[in-house]
């Protein structure tokens, strides 16, 4: 009993995968799931989807995964579904093509040959010489070309030309191909990546960060923004932006490429698009403690500037391009004692400030735009197996829809007393032109037959 409901069980199983139903409706699934990938934005951060739509919707993008649909589980899970579907599909499939593809189409009777969707059939009053039925076959072989032949079939000789028969693998081709993408997005999803980084001007990385997840990911090679361009319409739009980007190893330059939309850098399969670009602003201040010690300092925005040997640190808190004329920018002053304050400098004129007993002398020099240039990063080694399933799927299309299974028979000898030839004919496409192939046999063997009628 328990073998008898196990076999019944997997032979549910089994028919439950191999269903065209599920097919359909696992098709239908991610076709519209894939539209939910595409009305909500994929790869922004978290707060980005929590201020967009609200913490009600948030909560379902969170469990859902639908910042990052086409990685999310529920539709890997249909994915695997679909792909268990197809394997099973093809499985069951299979026998019968493998029937098809091993059938003897020259064990065929004289009778079955007249109930062909093409045939003619020609009787014969007198017996055919040699010449005669050479000059029949070779009617047939100027149409067909090569063919193949067997004596004694039904008491007579068959002729067959048979082409495309390998046609039949065309739908593995197309179900291979699908497999093939899946496992492709598979591969750049476990062993890929995706990222982002705003590099300033002058600067270099050798990491990145995760928008989703903030982790930072290492490259194993350095990036350098050598310099960036950018030119603006005369509404102040901006028109075309470049980055100049040297690629190090080991501090050394290896690659240089100049990059702008739709034109990225690729180098170790890592690929860096130009996605964005912000201006910051850079002062650099003339800080003195007397006329000998004194030094000059580069700040930009979010980032500090050292003096080591006094223990100071500078910060740029405000800056603002145009006050009465000149630049100004607020200063933020700290040492180590925690000793903090701030004040704002117009460029040329100088402020004092105190830390401990030292009295310092300080001063905006010089004030500017610095532009950082947004790049997106991605690692996909998947990609070369997706297009590989992309040219299997073509393949497979056009031999499915276009490569015809076509059979021509040729049959000669006696039926029912009479000298009889048979001209029959079946294919699985392209009916039409077969036809007129038909016709054009027909009527080399009426004039090859001639009078013998």
């Amino acid at each position: 009993m328990k073998t008898s409901s196990s076999t019944y069980q997997d032979t549910s199983i089994w028919r439950f995968f191999a269903s065209v139903r599920l097919a359909v409706f696992l098709l239908i699934t991610l076709a519209i799931t894939s539209i939910v990938g595409t009305v909500i934005p994929q790869g922004e951060s978290l707060q980005f989807y929590l201020e967009t739509f609200g913490p009600n919707f948030f909560r379902i993008i969170k469990l859902l995964h639908l910042y990052d649909t086409y990685h999310s589980w529920w539709y890997l899970i249909l994915l695997g579904l679909f792909s268990t579907n197809l394997v099973v599909c093809t499985l069951k499939r299979l026998p019968f093509t493998l029937k098809l593809y091993r059938r003897d189409n020259l064990s065929v009777d004289s009778g079955r040959l007249l109930k062909m969707p093409f045939k003619k059939e020609w009787e014969i009053k007198e017996e055919l010489d040699n010449d005669s039925t050479q000059s029949i076959i070779s009617a047939f072989k100027e149409v067909v070309g090569k063919f193949r032949e067997r004596s004694d079939v039904d008491g007579g000789k068959l002729f067959l030309a048979e082409r495309g028969k390998w046609s039949y693998w065309g739908v593995y081709g197309l179900h291979g191909s699908i497999l093939i993408i899946f496992f492709g997005a598979l591969v750049g999803l476990f062993l890929g990546f995706k990222g982002s980084v705003m590099l300033p001007e002058g600067e270099k990385i050798d990491q990145i960060v995760n928008r989703q997840s903030g982790e930072h990911i290492p490259l194993g090679f350095s990036v350098r923004c050598d310099r960036f361009y950018i030119s603006f319409y005369d509404n102040g739009a901006p028109q075309e932006y470049r980055s100049d980007l040297t690629v190090l190893n080991d501090d050394k330059e290896v690659f240089h490429k100049s990059i702008v939309v739709n034109d990225p850098m690729e180098y170790r399969g890592v690929t860096f698009y130009q996605a964005s670009y912000r201006a910051i602003p850079e002062v650099t201040v003339q800080v003195a403690k007397s006329a000998t010690l004194h030094r000059s300092l580069t700040i930009s925005a979010f980032q500090r500037a050292l003096w080591p040997e006094e223990q100071l640190s500078f910060g740029l808190m405000q800056y603002q391009p145009n006050v009465h004329g000149k630049p100004a920018a607020q200063i933020w002053v700290g040492d180590q004692e925690g000793r903090e304050g701030s004040f704002w400098l117009l460029k040329g004129n100088k402020k004092e400030f105190k830390k401990g007993e030292n009295l310092y002398k300080i001063s905006l020099t010089n004030a500017k735009q610095r532009y950082l240039t947004g790049l997106q990063v991605k690692k996909d080694p998947g990609v070369w197996i997706v297009w590989l399933g992309c040219t299997v799927l073509i393949v497979g299309f056009a031999i499915v829809f276009w490569v015809p299974h076509r059979r021509m028979w040729l049959w000669m000898g006696r039926r029912k007393g009479k000298i009889t030839v048979i001209l029959s004919g079946q294919t699985n496409k392209n009916k039409l032109q077969f036809e007129k192939d038909i016709k054009k046999i027909e009527k080399a063997l009426d004039s090859s037959l001639g009078a013998r009628q």
